[in-house]
């Protein structure tokens, strides 16, 4: 954004989807004007649009400030949000795709296809998950990739290969509209992505009315809270999937631990700390549970999950009056 003290202040609006999508523009006689936009959760997308330099685009810039296509896509967005005219983007239509690069030892071991190289480039397009397969194929089974291509206009009808198929010489071809013979891939256009990008739930914080946020929650969130039967550590945090790299094997990367299941918690020592401040009738009044259940929970005592969740919402909704 500019900082230059010289100019006189702005009225900033701001749009937020989730803790880190979001916007601010200014107010024009027309509509909006975007000064920030937010590229998270969208920067695993391959440019729609032609960069100065395809080959290194996310280096271009300040890496504080979104590409442009990132900036067109939020007015756009955000247009049809408040209810002013929007131009849809040029590339709207054109299919989402993922660049990345043939570098894992995993994919490597797989069949190529003779146009791929060792650490070369290739796009991976987000196939639907409703008629976007060839018929007999599924995501667990079918991982489709293309050759780069510069030109955009050409995405629409790229042609591909399964990386999973043990047939090298059989191709697919992309098509934009169901194909009745499901012989044709079809990925998600960049307006279905962006349709998605704007109902995005905030998975890490409760709804004002303390439920769960969901596509069409509005408003003053609330804090939420982990109820951790234990904590085990693992050798990765979690599966990012595709937005973590340009590797197709982090698409199918799972951390899968087989362990029994805890039906009882143990409340933390600062939490018990603070309840006791409360009191252990008015603990019970508040919560409903039975002495006993409450002075297992302020004495550390392990109780089941649902009991513990009960007793932790009813505090928490005390403190937050």
């Amino acid at each position: 954004m500019d900082s230059d003290p010289r100019k006189p202040h702005r009225q900033l609006f701001g749009y937020a989807i989730a803790a880190k999508r979001y916007a601010l523009y200014t107010k024009t006689r027309t509509g909006i004007s975007i000064v920030k936009a937010s590229g998270h959760g969208l920067g695993y997308l391959h440019a729609p649009k032609e960069t100065e330099s395809d080959n290194d685009e996310e280096q271009d810039g300040d890496k504080d400030d979104a590409p442009e296509w990132v900036k067109e896509a939020w007015e756009w967005l955000l247009r049809r949000e408040l209810g002013f005219k929007a131009k849809p983007p040029e590339w709207l239509e054109l299919p989402a795709m993922m660049r990345m690069a043939m570098t894992s030892p995993n994919v490597l071991r797989t069949v190529r296809p003779e146009w791929l190289a060792p650490f070369n480039f290739f796009y991976f397009p987000l196939l639907s998950d409703l008629g976007g397969y060839p018929a007999g194929f599924d995501r667990s089974n079918f991982k489709f990739i293309t050759p780069t291509e510069s030109d955009r206009t050409k995405w629409k009808t790229l042609k591909g290969v399964n990386l999973l198929d043990t047939n090298a010489g059989r191709s697919y071809q992309i098509s934009m509209t169901p194909d009745p013979s499901q012989r044709k891939v079809v990925p998600e256009s960049m307006q279905i992505i962006l349709r998605q990008y704007l109902g995005h739930p905030e998975a890490k914080s409760l709804g004002p009315d303390g439920a769960a946020c969901i596509a069409a929650t509005a408003g003053l969130l609330r804090r939420t809270s982990i109820l951790a039967g234990e904590i085990v550590p693992v050798g990765k945090e979690t599966d990012r999937h595709w937005e973590q790299g340009e590797d197709p094997s982090l698409v199918d990367f799972e951390v899968h631990e087989l362990r029994k299941r805890r039906k009882m918690v143990v409340a933390g020592p600062s939490d018990r700390n603070r309840w006791k401040k409360i009191g252990v009738r008015r603990c019970m009044r508040k919560s409903g549970l039975s002495q006993k259940t409450v002075y297992s929970i302020l004495t550390g005592e392990p109780v089941r999950i649902q009991t513990f969740a009960t007793f932790k919402r009813a505090l928490d909704d005390l403190s937050s009056t």
